[in-house]
């Protein structure tokens, strides 16, 4: 239940469909109300240019990756859990999978496997769309790929049913023991909610963020371009965003036991 009003909500407050819909109506106003129409449509060229620049949703990322930073690997560890999120389920068809800009999750979770033969590689996820294919699974996918890029498929381990990070977590606890070395792969500004969710489970996670969205030294070269609006900095914004009122949320469901969990 909680997945399906998630994704509802999130459907409702995303910053673009907002915009849509004030701008949708502010037309309608013009011929009704012309002054208030105008008015909707002012605070659309607002929100456009907030949500467009580009140092908003840098910010929003820097606090998130910058949290978390990667942990020791030691020599011997038990396991490297891959957190779904890396396949556009809507565009992988017919056996072939599409990575979307997330990619770097299964791309390090095969490199780690590589190199750590003792270690079994875990993929995770269903699909975190609403709609799911029984057929093919996001593990099922990312299973493919890491055999065709040489894991051995005895060290291959899929859990296919879970759509968010919640669900992964409690998924883990059902296949793996709390005792394990494990490392946690997961995109940088989403590892203080997986993390989160992971020590509540009772697991002690090493964490390997990846896929950062920011510069290393956290400044971007600014110049006339960095004071305009771009639909790439809106959508950041939404993603940044829904991180944010994710952690908050769960948070408040009592899957994590604070908002910025720490390491250890």
């Amino acid at each position: 239940m909680f997945f399906i009003l998630s994704k509802v909500l999130w459907l409702i407050v995303t910053p673009f469909n907002i915009i849509i819909f004030l701008f949708l109506l502010g037309c309608l106003l013009l011929f009704r109300k012309p002054n208030t129409g105008k008015k909707l449509i002012s605070v659309v060229l607002i929100l456009l240019f907030i949500f467009g620049l580009e140092f908003i949703p840098n910010l929003m990322f820097s606090l998130l990756e910058n949290r978390i930073p990667p942990g020791h690997i030691p020599d011997k560890i038990d396991g490297i859990i891959v957190l779904a999120g890396a396949v556009d389920m809507e565009a992988s068809r017919h056996g072939l999978i599409e990575l979307n800009d997330q990619a770097d999750r299964i791309i390090a979770g095969i490199i780690l496997a590589k190199k750590h033969f003792e270690a079994k590689l875990i993929l995770t996820g269903g699909t975190g769309y609403l709609r799911q294919d029984e057929k093919f699974k996001e593990a099922d996918y990312l299973r493919q790929l890491a055999l065709s890029l040489g894991v051995n498929k005895y060290n291959i381990l899929i859990e296919r049913n879970s759509r968010n990070t919640y669900e992964h977590a409690i998924a883990m606890t059902q296949m793996l023991s709390k005792k394990g070395q494990w490392i946690l792969i997961t995109s940088a500004f989403h590892m203080p909610r997986a993390l989160g969710c992971f020590k509540k489970e009772g697991f002690d996670i090493i964490p390997y963020p990846v896929d950062y969205k920011t510069k290393l030294d956290g400044i971007s070269e600014l110049s006339v371009v960095s004071f305009l609006p771009s639909s790439g900095n809106i959508s950041n914004f939404s993603i940044a965003l829904h991180e944010w009122l994710g952690l908050i949320t769960y948070r408040l469901m009592g899957y994590t036991d604070s908002v910025f969990p720490k390491t250890g």
